[in-house]
């Protein structure tokens, strides 16, 4: 039967590209990936409700109970051991919030006292330290503490706080008497101005803090689907209905890490919304911290989210690496031991370098993306450090995908028992 409709000529214009028609096998993929992955109810959880729910209740609860125990120590009357101590410095202790006992004891009945932690301190004077101090002298003072106790510690200082009132009044009675001004032994006179906005202050503490958990997060948010959609899909035999499909290896190897890459992503963020809202809110024990200022710029927030991409890309990629060479999901967890311990090293590692570094540290992965962080929250963050950061990291995303498409291409590791 002819037919009757005009024909047309195919043309460039009306042949669809092969990159599109790549693009569209890539997005089914995913689509397919991101639907099997969002049945699974850990991963709701790991996304969703624990960054948003948990992460910020803890803070909640750490926040209450640190305030708390900082107003009960505040509060605390804390009971030291003094021997020979005069009389004058007696009573400084006392308003300091130290109890005096032992008062006629010997120095070894005072440091048994503190081993023994009935006396949480003690003092020990010389014999003479009334007449010392009533002939202007210099009393000598011994203190004993224990280093291993909490309580010990905190009546060290203590007794230092007192001891420093105290020789200021008595510094200042020794001048009166003598008719004689106290700027004598004060030659200078110290004010302080901090330059430091809200801003800067409420992200010197989530500096410390926050770099280390979006790593964390950003590499751990979507273990549990990476293992799922390589090692096991091996195991359940679903692999091979996949591979039959139009869609080729390495489409299958990007829309797979791509999914992983979104929930890795939207665990990172969820981590982000939920920690900044929470201080955003003030919690009390971190709003004493910084007198009552907490803020954190936008432009900080834009930075975090913008150096996530590149860091989530990389380490799904590795996951993707992972899952695509084990044989089933047991074997791909017991490769995630050392996966953590490459992930944890450079991310506890940023808590103990500065937001100052050197533009050559924008080249190591994962530390780079956490320190990225810390200097925008911190205020210090420069367009070099950040665009290297970025740069480097999306090349080291994209050679991971290239091992990971390898691997995938592979027979005896794709189907390998």
């Amino acid at each position: 039967m002819p037919n009757d409709l005009p024909s047309r000529p195919i043309t460039p214009t009306t042949r669809p590209s092969v990159r599109w028609r790549s693009r569209q096998r890539i997005g089914c993929v995913y689509a397919k990936e991101m639907r099997e992955t969002l049945r699974d109810k850990r991963v709701l959880f790991g996304v969703f409700i624990s960054p948003l729910i948990l992460a910020p209740l803890l803070l909640v609860v750490i926040g209450y109970f640190a305030g708390r125990k900082a107003a009960e120590e505040q509060a605390e009357v804390l009971t030291i051991a003094v021997v020979g101590v005069p009389t004058a410095l007696r009573v400084a202790l006392e308003r300091g919030g130290l109890s005096a006992l032992l008062i006629d004891g010997t120095p070894h009945q005072a440091e048994m006292l503190v081993q023994q932690r009935v006396a949480r301190a003690a003092l020990l004077a010389a014999p003479d330290g009334e007449r010392l101090l009533d002939a202007d002298g210099t009393l000598p003072l011994e203190l004993i503490f224990d280093p291993s106790n909490e309580k010990s510690l905190a009546a060290m200082r203590r007794v230092q706080d007192a001891l420093d009132e105290f020789n200021r009044v008595t510094t200042g009675e020794r001048l009166k008497r003598l008719n004689l001004d106290t700027s004598l032994i004060t030659p200078t006179k110290l004010s302080k101005r901090s330059v430091a906005s809200d801003k800067n202050i409420g992200g010197l503490i989530l500096g410390a803090l926050l770099p280390y958990l979006i790593v964390l997060t950003a590499a751990f948010g979507g273990m549990t689907s990476a293992f799922d959609l390589g090692a096991g899909e091996k195991e359940r035999g679903t692999m091979e209905t996949l591979l039959v499909s139009p869609a080729t290896r390495t489409e299958i190897v990007l829309g797979k890490t791509l999914a992983i890459a979104t929930v890795s992503f939207a665990s990172a963020l969820f981590t982000i919304l939920g920690l900044v809202g929470s201080f955003a809110i003030g919690l009390s024990y971190f709003a004493q911290l910084t007198q009552g200022k907490i803020a954190i710029s936008y432009m900080a927030v834009a930075v975090m989210t913008l150096v996530t991409l590149p860091l989530t890309l990389l380490t799904s990629s590795l996951l993707m690496i992972l899952s695509s060479f084990a044989r089933n999901q047991k074997e791909a967890q017991s490769y995630s031991l050392p996966f953590v311990m490459v992930v944890i090293l450079p991310a506890m590692l940023s808590l103990f370098v500065g937001d100052e570094n050197p533009l050559g540290m924008s080249l190591i992965p994962l530390l780079n993306c956490a320190l990225a962080i810390k200097q925008a929250l911190a205020g210090s963050l420069t367009v070099g450090f950040l665009a290297l950061t970025f740069l480097s990291s999306a090349v080291y995303a994209a050679l991971a995908m290239v091992v990971c498409t390898a691997l995938f291409n592979r027979e005896e590791i794709l189907f390998r028992s």
